[in-house]
């Protein structure tokens, strides 16, 4: 019995009233065009647009359905604070790069907000990055002395207007907004640019030094150049997929009594909270999110758990009103790679987004653009995903890749359909063979081959999400073994 196959891997709160659902057609035949851009979320669709207004032929292909993937199971925040903080930022790539970097994110959320046109319920308002430990100040005051220094309107504060925080640093200027209102903006000015769209079109991920067509859907496309905007790595790039591995962040939307401040939240713990409004203050409602994993690697259950008990710690909770989970892809170096793809000579990329692909999306399809056309760009090469090399963080993320092919030889724990309740699922050993078996929600028993079929992956169950993730490269399927998410072209194989 086959479950309906759903259109998002989330359920998150932009899309709960209107889902994703298909408003273009699937590809058959034959189609060219000049630049083909795989993924039709933020940074697809912003590189389509720049693209187009350069006199650029363009077509984005979307495996799903536009607002189905990463870009509308965000948390909306818009900040241009360096992920790995300012001063290791400097630290890493020298101040004039790292204010060109932050410089560019600046710029895409001025972008953004032109863009919205008043429609996604873009907000601009302060950011406070702080600490519950007193013992922090000295580590987050020099970072905001490097917030300055990098341009970013940062100021001290003893007393950031959230509950428990010690001290920290105020940034004006930032923003929120409605994630999945932008993308259908981004779609209405992709279509008055004369940008063509297909949904429902898996495009063959590019393998060759110089590929020149693909195939998609249930045809093929002629390109000059091909760009991959999956925020996963979607070439044959084994050391992309190494430096860029998936991770799982949790969200959930609590009404409150008391809300904070109306600005964005995020603490400096490993890995850190981040907080933000909902609407308008009569709705007292706060989005929360946090406890990111290794996809796979963790218990989504649990992950939920210690959120929710982060909230009612810190805040007067009536009620959890709505809980998501998103994946996200983490650059070992805490850079994404933005350019040509390594060995590539008109393969793009833009994945190893981290947590803020919002603004690093919308930047890159200006670098993307100016590649293409030759132009240079001060951050080319920093960002450039052909700088790998093997370092102490590198062949640190593979310790779960590693632990995860390793379960294809361990000894598997026996179990049958009998032991699993409705929406739990296992891997195991099933009547002697090797299988990842689950119960849906419904009841159906699924009986699948547990191995990813992109790279061979041993696949876990996310039972809050009710999928099938691979800890090896992020791919994601439904219960029944249908793809739904990340770099496989097949589904898991029925047994």
């Amino acid at each position: 019995m086959n479950a309906t196959k759903p259109l998002t891997t989330h359920n998150a709160w932009w899309t709960k009233k209107e889902p994703a659902h298909q408003r273009f057609e699937s590809l058959t035949g034959n189609h060219s065009t000049g630049v083909l851009i795989i993924g039709a979320g933020i940074t697809g669709l912003s590189t389509a647009i720049e693209l187009a207004d350069r006199g650029h032929s363009v077509t984005v292909c979307e495996a799903e359905g536009i607002r189905a993937g990463t870009t509308a199971g965000s948390s909306g925040h818009l900040d241009a604070h360096p992920e790995m903080g300012p001063r290791n930022l400097i630290d890493a790539v020298g101040i004039e790069a790292a204010k060109a970097y932050v410089s560019m994110r600046l710029s895409a959320i001025d972008l953004i907000e032109r863009r919205s046109s008043g429609m996604t319920d873009f907000i601009r308002l302060p950011a406070y990055q702080y600490s519950e430990n007193s013992g922090d100040e000295t580590q987050l005051r020099d970072d905001h002395e490097a917030a300055r220094q990098l341009g970013l309107k940062a100021t001290w504060s003893d007393k950031v207007p959230i509950s428990r925080a010690v001290c920290g640093y105020k940034i004006d200027n930032m923003a929120r907004f409605d994630p999945a209102r932008y993308l259908d903006r981004l779609v209405d000015i992709a279509i008055d640019r004369g940008v063509t769209l297909f949904e429902k079109t898996l495009v063959a991920g590019p393998t060759e030094e110089k590929t020149k067509s693909l195939d998609a859907g249930s045809g093929s496309i002629d390109f000059e150049h091909v760009i991959c905007a999956t925020h996963c790595s979607f070439t044959d790039g084994n050391m992309l997929f190494a430096a860029t591995p998936p991770y799982q962040s949790y969200l959930l939307v609590a009404k409150v009594r008391r809300l904070p401040e109306d600005a964005l939240y995020w603490d400096n713990s490993q890995p850190y909270y981040y907080v933000r409004h909902l609407g308008d203050r009569a709705e007292s409602l706060l989005l929360i999110g946090g406890c990111d994993h290794r996809t796979g690697a963790g218990d989504s259950i649990k992950a939920f758990e210690s959120l929710e008990n982060w909230t009612h710690e810190r805040f007067e909770v009536d009620a959890i009103v709505h809980r998501w989970s998103a994946e996200f892809f983490e650059p070992t170096d805490g850079l994404p790679m933005i350019g040509l793809g390594p060995g590539k000579k008109n393969v793009w990329v833009a994945t190893g987004l981290s947590g803020v692909g919002l603004t690093l999306g919308t930047a890159a399809a200006t670098m993307l653009a100016d590649g293409i056309e030759g132009k240079p760009d001060l951050l080319a090469d920093i960002l450039s995903p052909s700088r790998l090399a093997l370092s102490k963080d590198w062949i640190a993320a593979q310790a779960t890749a590693t632990a995860n092919v390793a379960e294809r030889v361990w000894p598997a724990t026996k179990f049958g359909a009998d032991d699993l309740d409705d929406g739990e699922g296992r891997v195991g050993k099933v009547d002697g063979e090797h299988a990842a078996m689950c119960r849906d929600m419904n009841g159906c028993e699924h009986r699948l081959d547990p191995i990813c079929p992109h790279m061979g992956g041993v696949v876990h169950w996310n039972e809050a999400e009710q999928t099938w993730d691979c800890p090896l490269h992020g791919g994601r399927f439904t219960a029944d073994g249908q793809r739904i998410y990340g770099p496989p072209e097949s589904d898991l194989k029925t047994k």
